[in-house]
């Protein structure tokens, strides 16, 4: 899953490129399928040291240090919202996610496609998509989160989330520009992993997209208590211009024991 930048990279992995109908995978209590539209996202990159990556990411998978920077990894944030997400085939409903990631090099001391991650935390406002994320073992976060998005007279939106609880309270503002005009994009994911509880998870994406670097300038407040900044070394108060994202997409996770 290597583009032209890490960021782009890493918000691939929350999203997806040619719709998979849900019904078209034997969904169950090992698999969550969701089939997700009218999205927008943007995120951005912060870094911490190998050594608390390391401590962070089951010893199974080796992290990939951040180009030209050794000593650090890249943690990617992103916040989505959907117009709808179903899971499993369920009805769509609107739905926020926020997640960050780090990228991993090797898998069991085999070596991984690049854009392969490890997920830190993954949180979102549909009960029903927490729930199914849970039964894998993951600790998915249930959170409550809100978006509203005002258009500009210049034609741009001004778009403010806002998530609290499970301690990942933060909120966004940002300015994104109308990339309507850019080529979409069909992308598959490589295999994402992450070890939960009941054992690794395997999740892919299959992407629609349309993306443009540095199309959206972002100010993100995380709260000072929250995991975040204490565990995930995020500061407090990160501006940035973003990778700005809109597309729809698939996500199929799968338990294997």
């Amino acid at each position: 899953m290597k583009k032209s930048s890490l960021a782009l990279s890493s918000v691939l992995l929350a999203l997806t490129a040619t719709l998979v109908p849900a019904s078209a995978y034997a969904a169950g209590s090992s698999v969550v399928v969701t089939s997700e539209g009218d999205c927008l996202e943007f995120g951005e990159i912060t870094q911490i040291t190998t050594a608390q990556a390391r401590a962070l990411v089951p010893s199974r998978y080796k992290v990939r240090e951040a180009d030209g920077t050794p000593g650090k990894v890249n943690v990617y944030m992103g916040d989505y919202s959907c117009d709808g997400i179903s899971v499993n085939g369920g009805r769509a409903k609107p739905t926020m996610i926020t997640m960050a990631t780090v990228e991993i090099s090797h898998r069991d001391g085999v070596e991984q496609p690049w854009g392969t991650t490890q997920p830190l935390w993954w949180g979102t406002n549909q009960p029903a998509l927490t729930d199914a994320v849970q039964r894998l073992g993951a600790p998915a976060r249930h959170v409550q989160a809100t978006r509203k998005i005002t258009r500009l007279p210049n034609g741009m939106l001004l778009v403010h989330n806002k998530y609290s609880g499970s301690k990942v309270d933060h909120e966004r503002i940002a300015v994104v520009e109308d990339i309507s005009s850019q080529p979409v994009q069909n992308f598959g994911t490589p295999t994402g992993y992450y070890t939960g509880t009941k054992g690794e998870i395997e999740f892919v994406y299959d992407m629609q997209f349309r993306a443009k670097e540095n199309a959206a300038s972002s100010i993100l407040v995380s709260g000072p208590h929250t995991d975040l900044v204490r565990k995930y070394g995020f500061p407090i108060t990160l501006t940035s211009k973003n990778t700005l994202m809109t597309g729809k997409w698939t996500m199929r996770a799968e338990l294997k024991r």
